[in-house]
């Protein structure tokens, strides 16, 4: 049947439309467009652009461990806009393609294991969706990036105990101000107690100015006595 499929449904690398073959796993990216993947080399980079977004007014790794528990932070990609990223990024979230979230997932994971930035984590939390996007888009790109992390480490992956209280518009729709309004209160924890003490990495597809994995952050200190890593595919650049 596959055969036949392919005659009409060609398999192409999502990020630049070109033939890649029937025998590539769906999502993967042509070998081409992997090289040129804008990557960040963050992985054992302390004091990265990823860390000090999400540090804001803090300013400081000491001063982020006290107040946001946070240990360490890194993205595997730079995003830009109006680059073939761009098309691949949003082909994942919003053309039904989440299995490209879930082989840069991989991809990473598998660049990353040369550092020590998954030793000690317990469990992995994709930063969830609220039910009502979820059920439109049919998908969490977050969770799928999680997933691949998870198989290519060994880390397990919860979906349970983060949740998202409100529907909030787009991030990329509004301006640094509203960013921070639009998802203030946004996220809770469920069954707080089976967390406590953990070393936990929360996962996002991109980190822009960082708001969305700050509201996460404040709610997981209801894990008490936990540790937080996060892990971002995106960061955008600049």
């Amino acid at each position: 049947m596959r055969p036949l499929l392919s005659l009409f449904y060609p398999r192409l690398c999502p990020m630049c439309d070109t033939y890649v073959g029937e025998n590539v796993p769906g999502g993967m990216v042509c070998p081409q467009c992997f090289r040129q993947l804008p990557r960040t080399e963050q992985a054992a980079m302390r004091g990265n652009s990823t860390e000090m977004v999400l540090w804001g007014e803090v300013k400081s790794k000491g001063a982020a461990r006290r107040v946001m528990h946070l240990e360490q932070a890194a993205a595997f990609l730079f995003y830009e806009k109006d680059t073939p990223l761009q098309q691949l990024i949003h082909r994942m979230k919003y053309a039904d393609q989440p299995e490209i979230a879930y082989r840069l997932g991989r991809e990473a994971a598998m660049e990353f294991m040369y550092s020590d930035f998954f030793e000690g984590v317990d469990y992995i939390l994709p930063v969830p969706l609220h039910p009502k996007r979820y059920r439109s888009r049919g998908y969490n790109q977050s969770e799928y990036i999680a997933r691949g992390i998870s198989e290519v480490t060994g880390i397990p992956m919860d979906t349970t105990h983060m949740i998202r209280l409100r529907n909030t518009p787009k991030q990329a729709q509004l301006d640094r101000k509203g960013r921070m309004t639009n998802v203030a209160g946004a996220f809770a924890v469920d069954h707080p107690e089976q967390m406590y003490h953990k070393h936990l990495l929360l996962v996002d597809d991109l980190i822009t100015t960082g708001e969305t994995m700050r509201e996460c952050l404040k709610a997981a200190k209801r894990f008490r006595g936990a540790k937080f890593s996060v892990f971002a595919l995106c960061k955008a650049h600049g």
